[in-house]
């Protein structure tokens, strides 16, 4: 699927192309004073492609990197294989994919997996416009289309869905435990929530550091979380060994390339392959899995739900 990042963007000059680090710096500088729920849209429409790592995609995650993909836009569609997988994604299947992007993982949904209908849910309007542009120019448009709708406010009916997924977005979110009860509340019964996400590691065991330590929401307190909105079957598991360390090692070519001159030095510094191998050993990578309990008096929903993914 041809998605270029860099065909279409303006060519800039070396003070065009200065001017614009400093336009995003000073936007990202008055983030902080925004209401909490706009902040991480913000950050994201600020970021806009030219900022983006991928070589031929409008990918923005960490990727998957567990059978050696040799690019991030290759880890990204892994990734994104990887939740469908969990999803059980099929044709019967209404999707709502909260924290959507440019909608790259929907356009491989649509085409690999062939839900009925996706909804992506988004907070950067942005990305909003440019992902139902991206779907007209693919003919997804008719099955895949993207709005503005908080994570924990989505502007959806109760029971409208089969499947909820959240690709490296839910970290950003105001609350998980809000955002599960709204994945909970849109779900019929049977449907299943998938999130890829990025969260702190466990603390360890030393009874000194817990006291001295708060509690992070580990995957353990994510488990707890999933399981107290509601939800049945309830998995969640660690990929964090084939998510950062092969990422720093490609970052450390990509960042090389004479393209990668168009992205914001801080965003290079962020992501060199140093400050990766710095940040990544504090956090864990996890999927989790979470499974409406199908209701016996609800016999409408049993034929057009999918089961439950087993592993």
């Amino acid at each position: 699927m041809p998605t270029p990042t860099t065909a279409g963007l303006p060519v800039e000059t070396g003070p065009e192309r200065t001017r614009r680090w400093a336009r995003e710096c000073y936007e990202w500088a008055k983030v902080p004073l925004l209401p909490p729920g706009r902040r991480a849209g913000r950050v994201y429409d600020v970021v806009g492609p030219h900022n983006l790592f991928g070589e031929d995609s409008l990918f923005i995650n960490l990727g998957y990197w567990r059978d050696n993909p040799r690019t991030l836009d290759e880890a990204s569609r892994a990734l994104a294989r990887l939740v469908a997988r969990e999803a059980n994604l099929g044709p019967d299947d209404i999707q709502v994919d909260v924290g959507c992007g440019y909608g790259d993982q929907d356009f491989l949904w649509a085409t690999e997996f062939g839900p009925r209908e996706i909804i992506g849910m988004n907070i950067a309007e942005e990305q909003i416009a440019i992902a139902n542009r991206r779907a007209a120019d693919l003919g997804l448009a008719d099955r895949v289309h993207f709005h503005f709708g908080s994570a924990v406010d989505l502007p959806r009916a109760d029971e409208s869905c089969t499947k909820v997924t959240a690709l490296e977005s839910a970290f950003h979110f105001p609350s998980y435990p809000s955002f599960f009860a709204e994945a909970y509340r849109i779900l019929r019964p049977g449907g299943t929530l998938v999130t890829a996400d990025i969260i702190p590691r466990p603390l360890g065991t030393h009874p000194l550091l817990r006291r001295l330590t708060p509690a992070p929401f580990d995957i353990h307190h994510y488990r707890q979380a999933l399981t107290a909105a509601g939800f049945t079957t309830v998995t969640a598991y660690s990929i964090r060994d084939d998510v950062y360390r092969p990422l720093a090692h490609y970052l450390d070519k990509r960042l090389r390339s004479p393209d990668m001159r168009r992205v914001n030095p801080l965003l290079r510094a962020t992501f060199s392959r140093p400050a990766v191998l710095t940040w990544s050993p504090h956090l864990d990578y996890i999927i989790a899995t979470a499974t409406k309990k199908q209701l016996d008096h609800h016999p409408k929903h049993v034929d057009t739900v999918p089961s439950p993914p087993t592993r």
